[in-house]
Formats: C-alpha cells, sequence, structure tokens
C-alpha cells in the first residue's frame, strides 16, 4: 500500500520510522503490515492485517492500548470491508479504523489534540525527574529519540515515553521528526530555565529512610555529608548513604527509625552520581526543607554556583 483516503485526504503510508519499529513486539508485526501516516500534523500507526482474521472489537482496542503504551502513536485498523454493526462495535470501543476509501473512525479531537487539565502532571514521574535533572547535571538529552535515551538512561522506552509526555505537558519539551521520521525530544528551555520552571513539580528523592546501628561502607554518599562536599559546611561524622531500592531489599527490612549511628536513604530514582556524592540538584531537593539556616544558605550557594 502507498496511501489511504481519510476525509477526500490522500495520505501517503510510509515504513514505521526505525525507534518505533524496534520497540512493537514480534507477534503483532508477525500479523500485521504496518505502516506510519500523518494527519494534520499528528503521527499514527496504521494496521493491516496480513491474513483475513476475525479478531473482536476489545482486543483490538487492548491491541491499539498496547501499541500507544509502547510507542506513544495512536493506532488505525485497515479494512477493504465492513458491515455497519462492524463499525458500530468498533465505534463503541473507540478502536480507530478506515475502510477502504469509503470511510474512516479517526475522531477530530485525535487531529486536534489539546492537553486536558488531567493531563497535566503536579508531580514529576520519578523517571522524569531523573531525566531532566540528568539532562541538567550530566548529558544533554536534546534531539535525541526515545531509543536513545533509553540505551544511556535505566529507564524502558515505554517509561521514558510517558516521562517525555509529562516534560511536553508542562511546555518543557517537545517531539520534533527528523528527516527518517524518527521522533527527537526537543527540550525548548536553557538548563536554569528547566530547572526554575520545573521546580514547582519536583519532589524529594527520598521514598523511605531509616537508622543503622553500624556504618555502611557501601552506597552514595548524601545528606548533610554531601552538602559538606559541594560547599564550605561542616559534614557529618558517619556520613548519610543513599541507596536504591534493588540495591538493599534486605537493608530496607532492618532500618530503625530510631535516630542511630548510620542514616540510610532510600531514593525513588538513582542518584546521579559524581565522585560518589549524589548530585547536587537531587540534593537540594532532599534538604530544601531543613530548618537549619546554615543549610539553608549553603543549599543557595550550590544553586547560584551550578554550571549551568
Amino acid at each position: 500500500m502507498d496511501n489511504i483516503v481519510v476525509a477526500g485526504k490522500k495520505l501517503p503510508l510510509n515504513k514505521p520510522a526505525l525507534d518505533i519499529a524496534n520497540n512493537l513486539w514480534l507477534g503483532l508485526l508477525a500479523e500485521f503490515d504496518i505502516y506510519q501516516f500523518a494527519m494534520n500534523g499528528h503521527q499514527l500507526l496504521l494496521l493491516v492485517a496480513k491474513e483475513p482474521a476475525n479478531y473482536p472489537p476489545a482486543q483490538r482496542s487492548n491491541i491499539a492500548h498496547r501499541i500507544e503504551i509502547a510507542v506513544q502513536l495512536p493506532a488505525v485498523f485497515y479494512f477493504d470491508s465492513l458491515p455497519t454493526y462492524e463499525r458500530d462495535r468498533l465505534v463503541d470501543k473507540g478502536v480507530y479504523f478506515v475502510v477502504s476509501n469509503k470511510f474512516a473512525f479517526i475522531p477530530t479531537l485525535l487531529a486536534n489534540r489539546r492537553l486536558r487539565k488531567e493531563d497535566i502532571p503536579t508531580q514529576l514521574l520519578p523517571s522524569t525527574q531523573y531525566l531532566l535533572l540528568y539532562h541538567i547535571q550530566r548529558s544533554s538529552l536534546d534531539g535525541m529519540t526515545l531509543t536513545e535515551i533509553a540505551e544511556i538512561t535505566p529507564y524502558k522506552y515505554a517509561t521514558i515515553a510517558k516521562s517525555a509526555q509529562q516534560l511536553t505537558a508542562l511546555g518543557l519539551s517537545e517531539f520534533k521528526a527528523d528527516d527518517k521520521r524518527n521522533k527527537r525530544l526537543t527540550l525548548t528551555l536553557n538548563k536554569r530555565e528547566l530547572w526554575e520552571k520545573s521546580l514547582p513539580y519536583l519532589s524529594c528523592p527520598i521514598k523511605h529512610y531509616g537508622y543503622t546501628n553500624e556504618p555502611l561502607s557501601s552506597g552514595l554518599i548524601g545528606g548533610i555529608e554531601a552538602l559538606s562536599h559541594y560547599s564550605m559546611l561542616t559534614g557529618e561524622d558517619i556520613p548519610t548513604r543513599a541507596f536504591i531500592s534493588e540495591e538493599c531489599k534486605d537493608l530496607k527490612n532492618k532500618l530503625s527509625q530510631f535516630e542511630d549511628i548510620q542514616r540510610v536513604e532510600i531514593w525513588k530514582y538513582p542518584p546521579i552520581a559524581k565522585e560518589g556524592y549524589v548530585d547536587r540538584l537531587s540534593l537540594y531537593l532532599t534538604l530544601k526543607n531543613d530548618t537549619d539556616p546554615r543549610v539553608q544558605k549553603e543549599l543557595d550557594i550550590i544553586i547560584n554556583k551550578m554550571p549551568w
């Protein structure tokens, strides 16, 4: 197939962009020929069954939902012909479809998508926060595809796609297609502006904390000791240690809420480590509510000295 007709418009079909095709499952690729096309500035996938198949509307809805989770593109099913009652069943399930050049159900809302109020996050996902702070402090993600980002970060494609949606919903990023139709993440502000604009949506990365009666030598250094590393503040005798949940499942069960020798923090996302210490901006988020004026003074200093 070279094209389809939707609302009287001939729309050219292309092979899916490589970073999209690589994130579709083998069973889907075995059963459907898949094409990519654009409608009113939005990219969609067209699914054409290789063999006649009578999938129930609920199953087609599930397939489309799974595709959108995997690659963040709506799926449209193609039919050479389709009885009216079958069309009605698909419409009831919200399944997008095209019947030859005779009929198309791709709601106008799709072509004119606007963010609903509930789409705008009040707090960033841990993965979104990680990607944002990674971009600001370690290495730029600007202009990368989601697949490329997945290769250098601890998150899978689908998780990164959700995070990219959050960034876009807040006006911090947008998607732009390159010459090969690969969608690339474009971060629209400079790093300091990104930090300041995202700050109301950032949260303390500590998911759980506690104490042990013996000092630990593993884990990244966080807390006051990390702040002293970045500032002139006097550090802790035994430094706070930061872990992510996957690193210390056994340790978490041994932590006490009674203050003891060693403070342990379990984080929602991996600290962006440098020289064994948690990163400056995540550290700021862990200590910003500390009531010690000396801590607040040093936090202000390290933010102002950030190499934006």
